[in-house]
């Protein structure tokens, strides 16, 4: 029922209320429940002296509580009353709660918060909508002010932007994961060691110095310095006897291994780690400093001049000041673009102003739910 309805309903049962008048009303309720409870234990309870006596006692109790009620003119309806009691005397309880169904006043006063309550949440609920789409009619007029701003095209360059940076992550991640599989294993330490102090490169980082230290040290005295990282990480699948066939003390091998094990195994999976690689989601102002320390890094490893080449690409877009603009369309949704560019927006804008003027003018035609709960009788 719409709240326009709920209200009419509501003055409605007030005026039934008033007639009946609200104390009256319930004395009427308050008998009706009395009687209804003790047809329901009447009709629950084993049919036994004792309880025949008990119920017969609380029956008779109300008939007299029930009987000064209307001799001072409390109470009415005591004629469906009594006929209620005289059926329930005689155990018939199908015919004592007809006879109080036919009592017309009863229950208003449920009916009425009934109806009250679904007229306070209606209320709410439109009050909500209205002010939901108020916000959303400011965001998205916000938003599409800031469509306004850019330009096809840049989703285009965003585009290419992402291809470029896509392949070059790639390419890098391929450069260092076969780097890594054939260089000597303390050129790969030392190596990862180095670029573990500069945190804007993203090397996976040892558990300690001290720890990668002392691997870098004992590589180098076992005679491990030109063994593969792969073959070097084997060994600890070995059994003891097997190991000692390569390994002098297999003991400190597995003491020094294991203290590093899950840094070694980053750097076997360097390609799908993060290092040296470089994401939209940095600021110009972070890949200024970065792009320069990598283009360094890489150039020390001996990189293909095809990927310092794609680096300095993507080097220059940042520092040529299109990076940043370029890179504030990633959220750009290009349909909406199109569409503030046609005007086409205007009417979705419109379309939202119109269903908030209809939603304002029906809760104006509402009164306050609290205003509302002050009229009840």
């Amino acid at each position: 029922m719409e709240p326009l309805d709920l209200l009419v309903e509501i003055g409605a049962i007030n005026d039934r209320i008033r007639e009946a008048g609200r104390d009256r009303l319930e004395l009427v309720e308050r008998f009706d429940q009395e009687l209804r409870g003790l047809i329901k234990d009447f009709e629950g309870t084993s049919d036994t002296f004792r309880v025949y006596i008990d119920l017969t006692k609380r029956l008779e109790r109300i008939a007299r509580r029930i009987g000064k009620a209307h001799d001072d003119d409390l109470l009415d309806y005591t004629e469906r009353f009594d006929k209620a009691l005289a059926a329930l005397k005689k155990r018939r309880f199908e015919r004592a709660s007809k006879e109080l169904d036919r009592i017309p006043i009863l229950r208003l006063l449920t009916e009425q918060r009934r109806l009250f309550d679904e007229y306070k949440k209606g209320y709410t609920e439109l009050r909500a909508r209205c002010e939901a789409l108020e916000g959303e009619i400011q965001e998205k007029t916000a938003y599409y002010e800031s469509l306004q701003k850019i330009d096809v095209t840049s989703l285009d360059e965003l585009t290419s932007l992402k291809e470029k940076i896509a392949a070059y992550n790639e390419s890098v991640g391929t450069f260092l994961e076969t780097s890594f599989k054939e260089a000597p294993l303390t050129d790969v330490l030392r190596i990862s060691l180095d670029a573990s102090y500069h945190p804007e490169l993203k090397f996976p980082l040892p558990p300690s110095y001290e720890n990668a230290e002392r691997l870098l040290s004992f590589v180098a005295s076992a005679g491990f310095a030109s063994l593969p990282l792969y073959r070097f990480i084997e060994y600890a699948r070995y059994s003891d006897s097997k190991l000692s066939h390569y390994v002098g003390d297999p003991t400190e091998f597995r003491q020094v291994l294991e203290s590093n094990i899950v840094w070694l195994e980053s750097l076997v999976d360097i390609k799908r780690r993060e290092a040296l690689k470089i994401s939209l989601e940095e600021p110009n102002v972070s890949l200024a400093v970065k792009i320069p320390r990598i283009i360094a890094f890489l150039s020390k490893l001996g990189a293909a001049t095809s990927l310092l080449t794609s680096l300095r690409e993507i080097q220059k877009l940042v520092t040529s000041g299109d990076y940043e603009r370029i890179r504030a369309t990633t959220m750009v949704n290009r349909e909406h673009l199109e569409r503030v560019q046609k005007k086409t927006h205007i009417t979705d804008l419109n379309a939202l102003q119109d269903e908030r003027a209809i939603l304002v003018k029906e809760l104006k035609e509402l009164q306050n739910p609290r205003a509302v709960e002050l009229t009840l009788v």
